[in-house]
């Protein structure tokens, strides 16, 4: 391959890279002002619940969201146009603008409960069925990823990172002991998944998606709050 050549290649792929932070950065801003002024009704649609730094942050953090799940599935722009249509459309846009209504889809399961040691330790037997369902599902994802992640020879990284996390949070919650305790907001819960689910396929892609609308819905609708609170 000549120096030329390499160069034209190189040219052809950051164009492509660029062209798909390009598209997946427009979704991620316009699901936020569709939660924060169509769902919410807020008048200023950068607005969530703690005002306009929120979108600030979502906007200045998206090029690293982006490079640690999007790049690595998100398809790129020479391909044909069925296939984008399939690929980005119906398995990436259906499940993101899905998460984005989040908010009601607890109300019509009837298992609107935050994450925090009370509201746990107080569930009733639907929102317990639910929860588990829900853990289920996200346990078996991660299994079918952590197979992926062997194929794709990460698996330390992945585990690193994937346990790595957790283990950093109760080492903080245990830290505080009585005098804060935590509560995992959905947004985090969100933020912390969807960059996982980075290999090119259907089932992941669609989670990726997924927990990428679960953060978006979150932040625009109720802000970037604390994870930890002190006691009164």
């Amino acid at each position: 391959m000549t120096m030329r050549h390499r160069v034209e290649v190189e040219s052809g792929r950051l164009l492509e890279s660029l062209l798909s932070l390009g598209a997946w950065f427009l979704l991620l801003v316009s699901g936020y002002l569709y939660v924060a002024g169509v769902l919410c009704g807020r008048s200023n649609p950068l607005a969530s619940g703690n005002g306009v730094q929120d979108f600030v942050v979502v906007v200045a953090l998206s090029p690293l969201f982006f490079y640690l799940g999007p790049r690595h599935n998100w398809r790129p722009a020479e391909i044909s146009a069925r296939t984008i249509l399939t690929w980005n459309g119906l398995s990436y846009v259906v499940p993101f603008f899905l998460a984005l209504h989040w908010e009601y889809l607890g109300n019509a399961l009837g298992a609107q409960f935050s994450l925090t040691g009370a509201d746990l330790s107080a569930l009733n037997p639907r929102s317990i069925m639910i929860l588990a369902l829900a853990l289920a599902a996200i346990a078996g994802l991660l299994a079918y990823h952590l197979v992926w992640a062997h194929r794709a020879r990460i698996l330390r990284s992945y585990l690193a990172a994937l346990l790595g996390i957790p283990c950093v949070v109760a080492v903080i919650t245990l830290g505080l002991g009585d005098a804060a305790y935590l509560h995992v907001h959905h947004y985090s819960l969100g933020a912390y998944l969807f960059p996982f689910f980075r290999f090119r396929k259907i089932p992941s892609l669609v989670a990726q998606a997924f927990f990428l609308g679960l953060a978006v819905e979150g932040i625009a609708r109720w802000g970037i709050d604390p994870m930890w609170y002190r006691v009164p």
